[in-house]
């Protein structure tokens, strides 16, 4: 079979490896999609700190955002079958075109693999369990309060997520930052109340005009570098706001936090960081995304041949134009 490996920096070779075997406890589940995520762009660029890169040295193998179809069944497993459509979180090497799992196993990552059946009339490329269990339990952790003010910086696939599951109507005002003005266009549409480009204005200043001088009381930063700390920290008000970190922060770099003695409620949702009940979190996000709470129609953008995965990976990296999500599915025709 095909399976993609990291190289060199910025370098994918499509080489052929054995065709996984299962054991008793295991299935083969046929890749039909996996997400391009932003925090494997450190491994392909190649930016981790020095002593990360001699415990991950290359080639290195990528892809933790999966969904298949089960094509084998060990005589062990219970719960699933042949022909079943899943997603979830079942490997952190799946760009490939199959990989064995034991759904059973509870050590991977910490918590396991985390996998539940898509629900019908899904297409597997929107069914990208991993990251939508990320964005409930985002969801849930923002979880602002009638009256609130709330600040976003950043709308990436993940900030526009966060703004489907946590922005509603009783909030008083749900501001949005980002440099793309048709992204900010869609954070409109999926509910923030006000837009602001960096380049066009003083995003403190305006923030804090809103609020009448006083802050917001939640601020999540959806950048993963130290200007949306910065950004997100400037806005938040004194005394115990909620600063939602949901930006993969992995290459060195220095960060300023000076507002931080504002004495910040500090939180770290991304990659489910904060459930107590992962397989919920992934059965929560699959309801909304049956509901239409995620419309992943409009977030997943680009579809990208396993032999293109450098193409795919260089589009995240460039923002290419109208790139918002882009899925690796081996089996494209």
């Amino acid at each position: 079979m095909k399976a993609a490996f990291i190289v060199a920096p910025r370098k994918f070779e499509i080489r052929e490896v054995p065709m996984p075997t299962i054991s008793d406890d295991e299935m083969l589940v046929k890749i039909e999609a996996c997400g391009v995520c932003s925090s494997d762009m450190t491994a392909y660029r190649d930016t981790y700190s020095e002593e990360m890169k001699k415990q991950m040295p290359f080639p290195r193998r990528a892809g933790h955002e999966p969904a298949g179809t089960v094509v084998e069944v060990g005589k062990n497993v219970k719960g699933f079958s042949v022909g079943d459509r899943i997603t979830g979180y079942f490997g952190d090497e799946c760009y490939c075109e199959y990989v064995a799992c034991n759904p059973a196993n509870r050590t991977a990552r910490g918590h396991g693999y985390i996998i539940e059946k898509i629900p019908d009339g899904i297409p597997f490329e929107y069914a990208l369990g991993e990251p939508l269990m990320s964005l409930m339990s985002i969801a849930r952790t923002v979880n602002p309060e009638i009256g609130d003010f709330v600040f976003q910086i950043g709308c990436g696939f993940m900030g526009l997520g966060v703004i489907a599951g946590a922005a509603h109507a009783k909030l008083r005002e749900y501001i949005v930052c980002d440099l793309d003005e048709d992204r900010l266009a869609l954070a409109r549409e999926l509910g923030a109340t006000i837009t602001l480009n960096p380049n066009k204005v003083d995003v403190v200043a305006e923030v804090m005009k809103i609020t009448g001088g006083r802050g917001v009381d939640i601020a999540i930063e959806v950048v993963g570098k130290p200007v949306g700390i910065k950004t997100a920290g400037a806005v938040l008000k004194n005394n115990r706001g909620k600063l939602i970190l949901v930006g993969w922060h992995q290459a060195p770099d220095t960060y300023e936090l000076f507002h931080w003695i504002k004495s910040p409620i500090i939180y770290s949702p991304q990659g489910i960081g904060m459930s107590t009940d992962y397989q919920s979190e992934l059965q929560r996000a699959l309801w909304a995304l049956k509901k239409g709470i995620y419309p992943m129609d409009k977030l997943v953008t680009h579809r990208y041949r396993l032999e293109d995965i450098n193409q795919a990976f260089e589009d995240n990296l460039q923002m290419a134009p109208g790139y918002i999500k882009g899925v690796v599915m081996p089996f494209l025709e």
